[in-house]
Parts: structure tokens; C-alpha cells; sequence
């Protein structure tokens, strides 16, 4: 008979996910969990909420970076 390997068990869902924007960048927690290890919860959870809030904050550095070329 065919054995089948074991399985990791599954990692528990995030119930609690908070990503605020501050002047100083992005702060993530997820479960908890600050900095890498919660954006990867929410990354494997949820990425378009990771991918909107990367998004949401570059953009006002590409418009600081615009509007310094455009007074050269």
C-alpha cells in the first residue's frame, strides 16, 4: 500500500490584520505579530490588501520625486 507523507498542519487564518500609514512609512500587525512576519501573514492571506497598501505609499513619493523634476 501506498503511504502518504505527512502533512505540515495548516497555519491558523489571521483574525486580526491592522496596517497603518504614518509619515515615517507603513506599519503592519497581524495576529500579534509587527514588522516582516506580519506582512507575510498578510502577503499569504490577503495580497491585494499588501499590494494597495505598498501602492497606496509609494505614491506620494513618486509625487515629491514629480514635482522636484518639474521645478528643474
Amino acid at each position: 500500500m501506498h503511504e502518504q507523507p505527512e502533512q505540515a498542519p495548516a497555519a491558523p487564518p489571521v483574525q486580526l490584520v491592522t496596517v497603518s500609514f504614518t509619515g515615517l512609512g507603513i506599519r503592519a500587525q497581524a495576529d500579534g505579530n509587527t514588522g516582516r512576519e506580519a506582512w507575510q501573514r498578510i502577503r499569504a492571506r490577503h495580497p491585494r490588501v499588501a499590494l494597495a497598501a505598498g501602492a497606496y505609499a509609494l505614491l506620494p513619493a513618486v509625487l515629491a520625486a514629480a514635482s522636484v523634476v518639474r521645478l528643474l
